[in-house]
């Protein structure tokens, strides 16, 4: 498309008023509601020019950007106006706009409010992208539209050098950090160090912070954590013709907070920049002074960590009489400690934590060094990791199953979430006990619970490996989800653990006759055998199946195979041959079971 084309097409759209409107939704965490949304432009959509890109960059190239900006303010008013919106509306405004005499605050103020939305209402973003030419006189216009009730947001802060500046200068309402800095940052401990850093302005300078670009929940389940409550990106919702938001998403990352891949020693490191061993104590003395909040600085070999340096340390030399003189020359592995703690990454913080208790009987270290690859990647502090190790046992505590203390459904349908995302196959196993409600009528319910908290006690300690996880549902229902390959054998141990100490809370006469008269839940009387214990067995993965609801409709499927098998042990979908069972695709019937549907099948809840 030549530049003529271009000129004219734009020129079409411009006096045609054939510009539209999409509404992204900006979405409060905290509240669960709808903050506002920001209006963007497109071209007509059989148009060259129908993305934001080429229609903005024709405006620039045309020499058009303030009549373009114009007719795109004017259709965002006529569709609010249409769909009756009463959230706060943000719109895009470049500095181009406002610097020009023959086009006012005063003249811009009434086109933001001919479709009778409010100054109130209205968020002007001024993006950092764009050039400034005349920064004092942008400042005025700025402060003047404040003072007609507008509110301001610097947007795409990070992308330029104007963002800070204009932050203290102005007192925006409002600060966007770039979707560059808000993408993988739950990965990246640089992006994380840089949305902390700006965390802590916002917090001193009185302003509201938005995180752009929200597109995963682990995104927003770290963003949430580090205290940024306002949302927008395609997570929440997509640019739309109409106002709408998906407030579910919040849900998906609620499940994601507090998983092994967000409570991790790389979730904790804080990117510091390493010290080369060349450096001399004199230039780490200056980096420490400079930075107060930094208590020990890692001394870095190319990639490979060699140990920290400590400010304490520095100090104690540097405070004695002719001691800064006599050694800010020397270099800083002089002074280093070689005996640092270094951690991978996707360690987790209780092998961190037991490392640090047994690294040193006299003396707990207050930082470690974080790698990925034996690559340095930031600097973890002991205090941080206490406090992120009691934040997850308050909220284990708090999912518990009151009774065995063991993780109940909501932490279930986390570790099922997690694991399925990984995508390394496992073996979930779902424990019934067989005959429970005869078991109660004859010897009582204090009887029962101690069965159900012996047959924890026995789950636990035969799955206790790397790799095991033990949930309880609620009653006689248990969840184990594993790893190993001996699952079986150790179902089979679990089985006749349970059996051999249930047996001896019967009467004397109960067990030699190997079973018990007692009512049924028609309250008909009839014969039961003695309570025993189900297993049914799944194996599971990303692949096979798409969320922990659907691992848990077919986990309640092969329980119920476990209870007509003679043995008390199924796989559902296991054929002979098969080494890992393929996905179920024939319902329990066409396997020779009978399963109760979703009436009588028990699931875990979703979230």
């Amino acid at each position: 498309m030549t530049l003529g084309d271009q000129a004219r097409e734009l020129q079409r759209i411009i006096d045609q008023q054939l510009v539209s409107t999409l509404f992204q939704p900006i979405v409060d965490c905290q509240s669960r509601t709808v903050l506002g949304y920001e209006v963007l432009s497109r071209g007509p959509s059989d148009s060259p020019l129908h993305g934001a890109p080429a229609l903005f960059q024709a405006g620039e190239q045309c020499g058009q950007v303030i009549p373009l900006e114009r007719a795109c303010l004017a259709e965002a008013g006529r569709s609010c106006l249409r769909h009756g919106l009463d959230h706060l509306v943000f719109v895009n405004v470049s500095p181009g706009l406002l610097s020009p005499a023959s086009f006012s605050e005063k003249r811009l103020a009434a086109m933001l409010t001919a479709h009778g939305i409010q100054p109130h209402n209205i968020v002007i973003e001024l993006s950092e992208r764009y050039p400034i030419e005349d920064p004092a006189q942008l400042q005025e216009r700025l402060i003047a539209l404040k003072r007609r009730g507008f509110l301001i947001a610097i947007d795409d802060l990070g992308t330029g050098y104007s963002g800070l500046k204009l932050w203290s200068e102005i007192q925006p309402d409002f600060v966007k950090i770039d979707r560059h800095f808000i993408r993988d940052v739950d990965r990246d401990l640089v992006k994380k160090e840089f949305v902390r850093s700006v965390i802590n302005l916002c917090e001193r300078l009185g302003c509201r912070l938005i995180a752009e670009g929200v597109e995963t929940a682990a995104e927003l389940s770290l963003l949430r954590s580090m205290g940024i409550h306002l949302i927008q990106g395609y997570l929440l919702g997509r640019p739309n013709p109409f106002p709408a938001a998906n407030l579910d998403a919040m849900d998906e990352s609620e499940v994601v907070r507090g998983n092994r891949d967000t409570s991790d020693a790389g979730y904790l490191g804080r990117f510091i920049e390493p010290l080369p061993p060349t450096a001399t104590l004199g230039e780490a003395w200056h980096r420490l002074q400079a930075s107060p909040s930094v208590f020990a600085l890692p001394v870095v070999d190319g990639t490979r960590s060699l140990g920290l340096l400590h400010k304490w340390r520095v100090m104690e030399v540097f405070s004695t009489t002719y001691g800064r003189a006599l050694n800010e020359k020397k270099p800083v592995l002089s002074l280093m400690s070689h005996d640092a703690l270094v951690v991978e990454h996707d360690e987790s913080l209780e092998a961190v934590s037991q490392s640090l208790l047994e690294d040193d009987l006299y003396y707990l270290k207050q930082h470690f060094i974080v790698t990925r690859n034996g690559n340095y990647m930031g600097l973890g502090s002991t205090r941080s990791l206490l406090k992120m190790l009691t934040r997850r046992r308050v909220e284990q505590a708090r999912h518990a199953n009151p009774l065995s203390q063991l993780p109940g459904n909501v932490m279930i349908q986390q570790e099922a979430e997690l694991r399925l995302r990984r995508g390394q196959p496992f073996t979930c196993v779902y424990f019934d006990i067989d005959h429970f409600k005869p078991f109660n009528d004859l010897l009582g319910y204090s009887e029962g619970d101690a069965v159900i908290l012996s047959l924890a006690r026995q789950i636990g300690a035969v799955f206790d490996g790397d790799g095991d996880w033990v949930g309880h549902i609620g009653g006689d229902d248990f969840v184990v989800l594993c790893d190993q390959a001996d699952v079986e054998a150790r179902c089979r141990q679990v089985q006749a653990l349970f059996v051999g100490d249930a047996l001896g809370r019967y009467p004397e006469g109960v067990r030699e006759a190997r079973q018990i008269t007692a009512q049924d839940r028609d309250g008909r009387e009839r014969c039961f055998p003695l309570v025993s214990l189900s297993a049914g067995l799944i194996r599971a993965s990303g692949e096979r199946f798409a969320s922990a609801s659907e691992l848990a409709s077919r986990a309640s499927m092969a329980k119920s195979g476990a209870k007509k098998a003679a043995d008390g042990l199924f796989w559902l979908g296991l054929c002979d041959g098969d080494e890992l069972p393929a996905r179920v695709t024939q319902e329990p019937a066409a396997q020779g079971m009978t399963a109760g549907g979703p009436q009588t099948a028990r699931r875990w809840p979703a979230i």
